[in-house]
């Protein structure tokens, strides 16, 4: 649903099962963020779908612990949502890491205000811009899901044309520049991201990427070469040659050992 011609203000359900954080998140939004309504209460998946279906929402904070399964099930009954969704969790490294590959965005309780209103802020940008909703964004939440016991496959990186999706594996390095991540991927592309390396280092680490000096990331996997020296250097499978920091250099040679 759009929001409201009248108030110019967001509609949101919140989604959780413990009635503590249904009362504080309600008065921090009606408190620090005066342009959102909450529209319902949920405290279950399923009651989550009836309220979707009957208020329409703009905004959704989801709680990733629930009953009958975890929020994420919620998508099994809107897999291509008109919605979008604030996460909200105690801690779950795993769906961290699940939702930040997705490029989608998350509270961790307890939640902080400023948190709470750059979130906030975040969501109005995407529901009131031109691409209003990407649900390709949460298929890539539930297929890195279901790789629970294994590697996140595709991971979501935000450029200024919109949202690229790709596999973690088709990328061979990233390079630090400034405020800015350049992806260097198998074949060619490359892809700016408008955020800083430091954003994805720890999701990449799980799918064999190592830093090997202040502004470089690279995938081992496409590594065919290390050359001594004082630091010394790699040369990729794409021909590049990256630097290796004198820091870094033990690390390394014992990861490749």
């Amino acid at each position: 649903m759009a929001e409201d011609s009248s108030t110019n203000c967001l509609r949101a359900i919140i989604v959780d099962d413990e009635e503590q954080h249904h009362m504080t998140l309600s008065r921090m939004i009606a408190t620090f963020c005066p342009n959102v309504v909450v529209a319902g209460h949920g405290y279950s998946v399923r009651e989550a779908i009836g309220l979707i279906e009957s208020e329409k929402p703009d905004l959704i904070f989801l709680d990733v612990e629930m009953p009958e399964g975890n929020g994420f099930t919620l998508f099994d009954a809107f897999p291509e949502p008109d919605f979008e969704v604030i996460f909200t969790t105690a801690f779950d490294i795993y769906a961290i890491n699940a939702i930040k590959y997705a490029a989608l965005d998350y509270l961790m309780k307890p939640i902080n205000i400023g948190e709470l209103q750059r979130s906030v802020e975040r969501a109005r940008g995407v529901i009131t811009g031109k691409n209003r909703h990407s649900p390709q964004k949460y298929r890539v939440l539930q297929a890195n899901l279901h790789q629970r016991d294994a590697r996140l496959t595709k991971i979501a990186l935000p450029s200024s044309d919109g949202i690229d999706f790709v596999e973690a594996a088709s990328i061979i390095r990233v390079e630090a520049d400034r405020a800015y991540a350049h992806f260097h991927l198998d074949g060619g592309r490359r892809i700016v991201v408008s955020k800083p390396m430091k954003e994805y280092e720890g999701l990449l680490e799980a799918c064999r990427f190592f830093r090997v000096h202040k502004s470089h990331m690279i995938n081992l996997d496409y590594l065919e070469r290390y050359v001594k020296g004082k630091g010394g250097y790699v040369i990729m499978k794409d021909g590049s040659h990256v630097d290796v920091s004198i820091r870094r250099k033990e690390e390394l040679l014992r990861q490749l050992m």
